[in-house]
């Protein structure tokens, strides 16, 4: 009786477990432009996003999650609603379609393209897989910084090695596995965008690890804008 009971309670803390792992939300793709702010004013956890044509720039809105300015994470910024929502350094309130919408409007081509056959949008090297894409220019910015910061200076790879994003897309990726990644410190298949300097699996491999910057960016909890845009 003493081990069935124990199986039970094993059983039932596996199943929080798994319910704990899994994102209820969901994403009307009918309506990605409900996440767009009209003016840069306007962005918060309402209107997450803000394509700036005038300066063919998009603004995404976000939070500091203050646990990975010191402990190590391959999430760079994360939609609070998906499976590793609490996970990233920065925390969106808009979702990744959306996001891989609005950088599509400002020119940027994907290495894998909405709804078309294409390659799996890596270059196989010698060090691994590795995310490809347009080549996209990252800064991030809060009320009181002194400037507006690359994200090298305020995210931290144990290698050394400057982060450099690329626009990989994965929009089949990111709706079906809901894990709500903008933007991921090693190549990575499911990320809207990621980074080109570490190979797949270079995180979970414990070949790096990736943070925050506690020295220049603001506290937990303190709102950002995270910029992008593409040389064209």
């Amino acid at each position: 009786m003493k081990r069935l009971f124990i199986l039970y309670i094993s059983v039932a803390l596996l199943l929080l477990g798994l319910a704990a792992c899994s994102s209820n939300a969901e994403i009307d793709e009918d309506n990605l432009d409900a996440a767009y702010a009209s003016s840069e004013d306007e962005l918060g956890e309402e209107k997450g996003i803000y394509i700036d044509e005038e300066n063919n720039t998009v603004k995404v809105y976000a939070t500091v999650n203050g646990k990975y300015l010191s402990e190590p994470t391959r999430h760079g910024l994360n939609w609070v609603e998906g499976n590793y929502g609490d996970e990233a350094v920065f925390k969106s309130y808009a979702n990744p379609l959306s996001f891989y919408e609005a950088l599509e409007t400002i020119g940027g081509e994907p290495a894998t393209a909405k709804g078309e056959d294409s390659d799996d949008g890596f270059e196989e090297t010698e060090e691994g897989k590795v995310i490809q894409g347009d080549p996209v220019n990252v800064t991030i910015s809060w009320e009181g910084a002194e400037k507006e910061y690359d994200v090298n200076e305020v995210m931290v790879d144990s290698t050394g090695r400057e982060i450099a994003y690329r626009y990989g897309g994965n929009y089949d990726n990111a709706k079906e596995n809901m894990t709500g990644c903008f933007m991921c410190f090693d190549s990575c298949p499911v990320g809207v965008i990621s980074n080109s300097a570490q190979p797949v699996g270079t995180f979970d491999d414990g070949e790096a690890e990736f943070h925050g910057n506690p020295d220049i960016l603001p506290e937990d909890g303190e709102p950002v804008v995270v910029t992008y845009s593409f040389d064209k």
